[in-house]
C-alpha cells in the first residue's frame, strides 16, 4: 500500500523545518566563528602567547663571541617588570646604544650588531624586552609597556657611563625605541629598523596577509575583524592600543638625529613606512631603503651602507651632546 497523501507531506514540511534548522545553526556557528572566536584567538596570539623564534642565524652567539668583554644584567621596568640584558662596556665610551630586538625575538637578534658598535667607541646595552628572553612580563603591548623597558635600559646605562644614549630597534624594538625617544628628552639619537606605523595599521595590514597565508583565515574578512581583534588585545592584554602610534611618536623627537631603514621587498612593514616616519621626524632624520626582501634583515644585506648611516646618526648624537 502507498503511503497516505497527507503523511508524505507531514514527512516533507518536517525535513524543511529541520533542514532550514541546520542552515541557521551552520550560519550562527559561522558568523560566531569569524567575528567572535578567530579575533578573540588571534588577539590572544599576539598578547599572551609566549613563542621564541627559532634564530638559528644567531643561536649560541654572544658579545664574546666576537671578542667582546660582556657581562650579563637584570634591570627593573617602573611598573616592576624584571629584565634581562647584556652589558658590553669600552674603554672611554663616546655614549651608550640601548640595542632592542624585535617580536618573538631576544637579545641574539642584535648581537652581530655589537662589534659595529663597540668599533665605533659606544658601549652596548642589548636587552630582552618583557615576555622575551630572559626578561619577565606576561603580555605583550607593542609599545606601551615595552618603552618603559627601553627607559630602564636607557636610565641605567646613564648611571653606568658618560655620554649620550641612542637607542637602536628593529621591528617591535624599532616601534618601541620610537616611542621611548619620544617620551624621553634625554635619548640623543634613534635607529628604527622595520617598524609599523601604529598597532591599528599594522594589525589591519598582517590580517590582509594572513588571508593568504593560511587557508582557513580567508573566511575571516580584513574589516571589521581587526577592529575585532583590537577590541579584544585591549580586553585580552589590558592596555589602549591607540597608544601604539609610532608616526605620533616620531612627531616629538624634536629635531634629534634619527635614521629609519626600511628593507624594499618587505611585505610585512612596506618600504613607504620609513618615509613617513622620517617626514613625521623632521629635517634631522634621514632613511634608508636596503635592497632585501627580509622583514628585519637589512643590517645583513646591507651591511655597509647601513653601517654608514648609523654612523652618522650617532656622530650627531655625540657632537649634539657636546655643543649642550
Amino acid at each position: 500500500m502507498s503511503s497516505s497523501p497527507i503523511k508524505t507531506l507531514d514527512i516533507k514540511v518536517i525535513l524543511k523545518r529541520w533542514v532550514r534548522r541546520f542552515a541557521a545553526l551552520l550560519l550562527a556557528s559561522a558568523i560566531l566563528f569569524v567575528f567572535g572566536f578567530a579575533p578573540w584567538f588571534l588577539a590572544g596570539v599576539a598578547t599572551l602567547r609566549r613563542f621564541a623564534y627559532n634564530d638559528r642565524e644567531n643561536a649560541g652567539l654572544t658579545p664574546g663571541s666576537f671578542g667582546l668583554r660582556f657581562e650579563e644584567i637584570r634591570l627593573r621596568a617602573a611598573d616592576g617588570v624584571e629584565l634581562g640584558a647584556w652589558w658590553v662596556p669600552v674603554e672611554d665610551p663616546r655614549g651608550t646604544v640601548v640595542m632592542i630586538h624585535g617580536l618573538n625575538r631576544s637579545r641574539i637578534e642584535m648581537v652581530k650588531k655589537t662589534p659595529f658598535v663597540a668599533a665605533r667607541g659606544w658601549n652596548a646595552l642589548l636587552l630582552d624586552l618583557r615576555r622575551h628572553g630572559a626578561s619577565g612580563g606576561d603580555v605583550t603591548t607593542f609599545g606601551v609597556g615595552e618603552k618603559q623597558d627601553a627607559r630602564a635600559a636607557a636610565d641605567w646605562a646613564r648611571q653606568q657611563a658618560p655620554g649620550p644614549v641612542v637607542l637602536w630597534g628593529v621591528s617591535l624594538g624599532g616601534a618601541t625605541a620610537t616611542l621611548a625617544a619620544a617620551d624621553d628628552p634625554q635619548v640623543a639619537g634613534l635607529v628604527c629598523d622595520s617598524s609599523y606605523r601604529s598597532l591599528a595599521d599594522t594589525v589591519h595590514h598582517h590580517l590582509k596577509l594572513a588571508r593568504e597565508w593560511r587557508w582557513w583565515l580567508r573566511l575571516v574578512p580584513q574589516s571589521p575583524t581587526a577592529d575585532i581583534v583590537l577590541f579584544w588585545m585591549r580586553q585580552r592584554a589590558g592596555f589602549e592600543p591607540r597608544e601604539v602610534d609610532v608616526v605620533a611618536a616620531a612627531r616629538r623627537l624634536q629635531g634629534r638625529p634619527a635614521l629609519f631603514v626600511a628593507s624594499s621587498g618587505d611585505r610585512r612593514m612596506p618600504a613607504a613606512i620609513a618615509f613617513e616616519l622620517k617626514d613625521a621626524a623632521g629635517p634631522a632624520a634621514r632613511a634608508l631603503v636596503v635592497p632585501s626582501q627580509s622583514h628585519g634583515g637589512a643590517y645583513r644585506d646591507g651591511q655597509a651602507a647601513y653601517e654608514a648611516a648609523v654612523g652618522a646618526v650617532l656622530d650627531e648624537a655625540s657632537q649634539a651632546r657636546r655643543a649642550q
